[in-house]
């Protein structure tokens, strides 16, 4: 199986994954943002910022849309992933019980396309 294969393989599953979990219709940057929270719980939005080399006024609206605020109106806004935990001048990050799911499921898709790359490549090499 050639690296293209395999890469296929991947974002399809990736897209899959986006397409039947419509309750998260997070964009790139979120889903780079809460993917980052999801690897290193506890970060700070300063750490996020050295680490995605993104503003820190992105970043701090990504947290704000990733988490759950309440707007002028009193309703609940944002997506319910990210806990934001206040440290000093920055905020810890955290993944809520619906954060943790959706890590928990992402990671599901991925091991099931592990099993799929593998279950091809021995293919490809004869196995059969």
């Amino acid at each position: 199986m050639t690296n293209i294969e395999t890469i296929k393989i991947r974002t399809k599953s990736i897209l899959d994954f986006l397409i039947n979990n419509p309750d998260y219709q997070l964009n790139s940057r979120e889903w780079l943002v809460f993917l980052t929270i999801a690897m290193d719980e506890g970060v700070t939005t300063p750490e996020l910022v050295e680490q995605l080399q993104l503003p820190q006024q992105t970043i701090s609206r990504k947290v704000r849309s990733l988490g759950q605020t309440v707007n002028n109106k009193g309703e609940f806004e944002g997506y319910n992933l990210i806990r934001i935990v206040p440290k000093g001048k920055a905020h810890s990050l955290f993944l809520t019980e619906t954060g943790k799911k959706l890590w928990r499921d992402f990671g599901e898709m991925h091991s099931k396309v592990d099993e799929i790359i593998i279950e091809q490549s021995g293919r490809g090499n004869g196995r059969d």
